[in-house]
């Protein structure tokens, strides 16, 4: 992408000026690059340059597996569902073969939007002037088209974006000439194989909009220490000593088991539980919650009982939507005793803790906007986890620039 020549201004008056923007020197991220020992946090005006934003979303968004939805969100031939993903509408739909598709959701014509919300089609009939599309995305009709010379509706067709899936999950590529999917995921497909996700069941689904940086939030997402002060009450019971392993699965997630053997809350699992155990864990799996970052928008939670998730869509730099997602098992929806136990006890605890992450995010990313806010230095034994993420995104971002 070209970066704009439009003078662009973060809180506090600091101007980022065109094209030779100082923003891309790679020598002034050398405290970042340093090793934790002696590293420092990325500069505050990442977190507010229109520029560095659009950067990101070029060289890391539209270059990797982006979960889009469920497949039990668009069970049959026909159903759909149509969302934005950096920028671009697209619809995601299961077309008469049972293949999912992810399309453009912008009319050949004059492009305008397609379908809005979800629901079921046999064809795609653009609202504007009935141009018509297959579930494939193909041309199909073209209303008083007959004398537009040279005119061929194969021509025309809705572009198309890869979609594939694993675990029950729809993932989508904007970036045609990207790894596959299983490729990316690593180890991570083996090492989740027992709780068969693909089996799990939509049943709750939050979305919220905070005023702050997506980094902020993958940050906050990557590391224990703000867990006593922030979810002091909520998840602090299996805070500082609970994070056993580390795990690189090959690809590019990174995997954390927790010890939830004496969690007392719903995040994680109760100590006296009722809601049974996915059938056939090992031991070390039925005393741990699995946490999972999947670059650069997924966090998957795997308790032994379900799965949550969390989806970050950055929406400029100083706005992010998260989506949040909770999964159980069919036979476990099906227990009697279900409803009143996630009602009360699941359910609740998650939207405290999104709530309270939601309200950190925020006040670090008004903390940072003023001209004084200069950061410190990484804890070696808390954020090693940061500032691996912050060396992901400047290996993307810079490894596209022309830096100094």
């Amino acid at each position: 992408m070209t970066p704009s020549a439009t003078v662009l201004q973060r809180s506090g008056g600091f101007n980022l000026l065109g094209a030779d923007n100082p923003i891309f020197s790679s020598a002034r991220y050398a405290s970042t690059r340093a090793p934790i020992e002696d590293a420092a946090p990325l500069p505050p005006d990442v977190y507010f340059s229109q520029e560095w934003y659009e950067r990101e979303i070029e060289t890391i968004f539209r270059k990797r597996w982006l979960v889009a939805t469920r497949e039990e969100e668009i069970p049959n031939p026909g159903d759909y569902v149509r969302l934005d993903i950096v920028g671009e509408p697209l619809l995601i739909v299961r077309d008469d073969e049972g293949q999912v598709r992810a399309l453009s959701a912008s009319c050949r014509h004059r492009g305008s939007e397609l379908m809005t919300g979800h629901g079921n089609c046999r064809k795609i009939v653009c609202p504007y002037h009935a141009w018509t599309y297959s579930l494939e995305g193909k041309l199909l009709a073209t209303p008083s088209m007959k004398d537009a010379r040279g005119f061929d509706k194969s021509d025309h067709n809705l572009p198309c974006v890869r979609a594939e899936t694993w675990g029950g999950f729809v993932f989508i590529n904007l970036d045609p000439d990207a790894v596959s999917l299983m490729e990316s995921l690593g180890g991570l497909v083996d090492r989740l194989a027992s709780y068969r996700l693909e089996e799990m069941k939509v049943t709750k689904k939050w979305e919220n909009r905070f005023n702050a940086n997506w980094k902020i939030w993958v940050e906050n997402s990557r590391e224990g220490y703000h867990v006593p002060t922030v979810h002091r009450g909520s998840l602090d019971t299996f805070y500082p000593g609970a994070v056993r392993t580390a795990f690189h699965a090959g690809g590019e997630p990174m995997v954390y088991a927790i010890n939830s053997s004496d969690i007392e809350n719903g995040l994680y699992v109760p100590r006296n539980h009722t809601l049974p155990f996915v059938d056939g864990l090992s031991t070390q799996d039925n005393e741990s919650t699995h946490f999972i970052i999947h670059y650069p928008h997924l966090l998957l939670n795997v308790p032994p009982d379900r799965i949550t998730f969390h989806q970050y869509f950055p929406e400029g730099p100083e706005w992010t939507r998260i989506v949040s997602w909770c999964c159980f098992p069919q036979s476990t929806i099906e227990l009697p005793e279900f409803e009143t136990e996630v009602e009360e006890k699941y359910y609740p605890s998650m939207e405290v803790f999104l709530a309270e992450d939601k309200g950190v995010c925020e006040i670090v990313h008004r903390g940072i906007g003023g001209q004084l806010a200069k950061l410190s230095r990484y804890s070696p034994t808390e954020e090693r986890t940061v500032h691996e993420f912050s060396n992901y995104v400047l290996d993307h971002v810079l490894g596209s620039a022309n830096s100094h």
